[in-house]
């Protein structure tokens, strides 16, 4: 039926459709229909549904008949139960009886350069939902006095977000068995119920340990979901479409995910924090990464090599302009409204959540302005077997023989290093900023992150396409570990500016690197199992997390804290973000190995002069 459509229109109806969806459940999700209570109370009374902030407010006689009665008619676990349900529902329908639209071979990929734009931004829009795994360094000090657990409970259920990804290497199995479609669809659902879970563990009445189990759960289910089916899926299909460009088009994506994160955290602190729960926090994004991964399946496709033509060719670097622009508008506004929270001197209201949302979807405004492509994206003979011929003719190493090779290692240690620096810093801000008693710099800090690393993300991107020549991409990546490493010595001073500064720099580290490895890895092995190749690399998210986030921080803090509850002063980090320095110092040093070693040729270059060789003996 949808062959009969015009693409553009079917699209953009498509994306109207859903965003229709997305307005209806939030309104039901947070309207005040239903809510009465004795007192005539409404949604903008911040004491119903805001939580104690300290734990010794824990002590303070609350209205339980009241609670009761919000709950009853707002967000109870049967609420969340049933957003699990409707994803279910839908993922099966999807998998089971529309399963030949997620078989590439059997569909046309996107043609021609409207099709481009359209995986461009549609991309940039599912980055959105998955970059709001990021953003918990936001809302845990809230997290965990909802739940009423440690500090420790509260940093692994946000460690458990990278936990999953040792398993990274399934997620591009099945990106190299059934292709980007299915991958999204399967990705955004599992980051909706990951959130559901969370949820869950907030409004139910079971055992603390239970709702610590759920919590953790959820965050696995969510983290794996952004970052090893969604982010890497995503980054890998556009970089194999866009061969002349793909650290450009890598590095806006990636660009895209790091403002999410300053988004969410804004979103937060300026329109649910002191209005809503944090429950109802955890229903907006499950229904928001739902949604958002419906409207964007009708443009996820690799893209075949009649494609690859560069944009400057045909005239769209106004289109490309327009989008770092509105991208990085959208980071200053949520510096510029961080800092001003942070200093008192703004307050929280529904007007700056709302301008920064309106900034983070207007990359959508441009898909109207791009005419018809000449070709259609349904229905023509002889486009699946160029398709196919497109996904079948791949070449380079294979994961086994890029497995047992060093450079394979020296990468997946760089990578250890500077995610664990990053992670360890963003992940637990709150928590960082609260033991110096600057805890309302937060989102302050969140926001500073995500700019310095969605203005690293472009500018690296962009520079290694162009002057690749003189300065390769093995050069960007030492100069990211540089910077990790400096900048977790500026976190260990422990006072706001060195706190601020460090993070910037980590923030430049993060972003440089993870536009950098994508292309790096397809340029060094190939793109033969590129997928299982990234995923592989990105395993090492788990034991940084892991030994780091799990262990290391939780361990200096408990023993800074000499018994109490909660601790306050440079001990409570400052040991660790030491540590982490010399850590980023090694992951320095490997980055210097892997320049020297490729500095003159490439692994999937060695690897078949040696097969000619050898090849050539016989």
């Amino acid at each position: 039926r949808l062959a009969t459509w015009p693409n553009k229109t079917h699209r953009i109806v498509h994306i109207m459709r859903g965003g229709i969806v997305l307005v209806a459940l939030a309104a039901l999700l947070l309207g005040c229909v239903g809510l009465a209570t004795a007192d005539n109370a409404t949604c903008e009374d911040a004491s119903l549904l805001q939580t104690p902030r300290k734990s010794s407010e824990f002590s303070l006689p609350l209205n339980l008949t009241l609670v009761d009665g919000i709950r009853k008619h707002r967000i109870t676990t049967e609420t969340f139960l049933g957003m699990v349900a409707a994803v279910l529902i839908f993922l099966t329908w999807e998998f089971f009886w529309g399963s030949a639209k997620y078989h590439e071979e059997a569909l046309t990929a996107p043609r021609g350069l409207p099709d481009r734009w359209w995986l461009v931004i549609m991309s940039a829009m599912i980055q959105v939902v998955s970059g709001s795994v990021y953003a918990m360094g936001a809302w845990q000090n809230d997290l965990r006095d909802s739940l009423q657990i440690s500090m420790a409970s509260t940093t692994m259920i946000g460690a458990m977000a990278f936990v999953g990804n040792i398993a990274g290497f399934f997620g591009g199995m099945l990106f190299d068995r059934f292709g980007t479609r299915a991958m999204v669809c399967l990705g955004c659902c599992s980051l909706s119920i990951g959130y559901c879970l969370i949820g869950i563990a907030l409004v139910s009445s079971l055992a603390k340990s239970l709702k610590v189990i759920l919590a953790a759960l959820g965050s696995l289910v969510a983290g794996y979901a952004s970052i090893s089916l969604i982010d890497n899926v995503i980054c890998v299909a556009c970089s194999i479409s866009f061969l002349k460009e793909q650290a450009a088009v890598v590095g806006y994506l990636k660009a895209a995910r790091a403002t999410a994160a300053g988004l969410w955290a804004l979103l937060w602190v300026q329109l649910f924090q002191n209005r809503f729960s944090l429950a109802s926090f955890m229903g907006i994004s499950a229904i928001a990464s739902f949604v958002v991964g419906i409207m964007s399946l009708s443009s996820m496709k690799v893209l075949p090599p009649q494609s690859t033509e560069s944009l400057k060719e045909h005239g769209e670097i106004a289109r490309a302009v327009s989008l770092i622009f509105l991208l990085i508008a959208l980071t200053c506004f949520d510096v510029w409204a961080g800092y001003d929270y942070a200093n008192g001197m703004g307050v929280s209201g529904w007007m700056t959540g709302s301008v920064a949302l309106v900034l983070q979807m207007s990359p959508l405004l441009l898909l109207v302005t791009l005419k018809e492509s000449v070709q259609g994206s349904a229905g023509s003979a002889g486009s699946a077997s160029e398709t196919t011929g497109s996904l079948q003719n791949r070449n380079g190493i294979t994961f086994q023989a890029a497995f047992k090779g060093i450079d394979f290692w020296l990468l997946w240690v760089c990578q250890f290093a500077v995610f664990g620096a990053g992670v360890a810093t963003n992940q637990n801000l709150a928590l960082i900023l609260e033991t110096t008693g600057h805890d309302s710099a937060s989102s302050l800090g969140v926001a500073l992150f995500a700019l310095t690393s969605a203005l690293s993300r472009i500018v690296v991107g962009i520079l290694s396409d162009k002057y690749q020549a003189y300065f390769t991409r093995f050069h960007w990546l030492t100069a990211g570990a540089f910077c990790a490493m400096i900048g977790q010595f500026l976190v260990s001073l422990m006072d706001l500016t060195g706190i601020m500064a460090g993070t910037c720099l980590m923030g430049l580290s993060f972003g440089s690197f993870y536009t950098i490895i994508v292309p790096m890895v397809n340029e060094m092995y190939g793109n033969l199992e590129f997928g299982k190749m990234m995923g592989a690399q990105m395993s090492c998210q788990a034991p940084a997390a892991l030994l780091i986030v799990c262990h290391l921080l939780p361990a200096v803090y408990r023993n800074a804290a000499g018994g109490k509850e909660l601790c306050e002063g440079r001990g409570c980090f400052q040991t660790s973000f030491l540590l982490l320095t010399v850590l980023n110092a090694v992951g320095l040093a490997a980055a210097v190995v892997l320049q020297v070693r490729n500095s003159d040729s490439l692994p999937v270059t060695r690897l078949n002069e040696a097969r000619s060789s050898k090849g050539f003996s016989s």
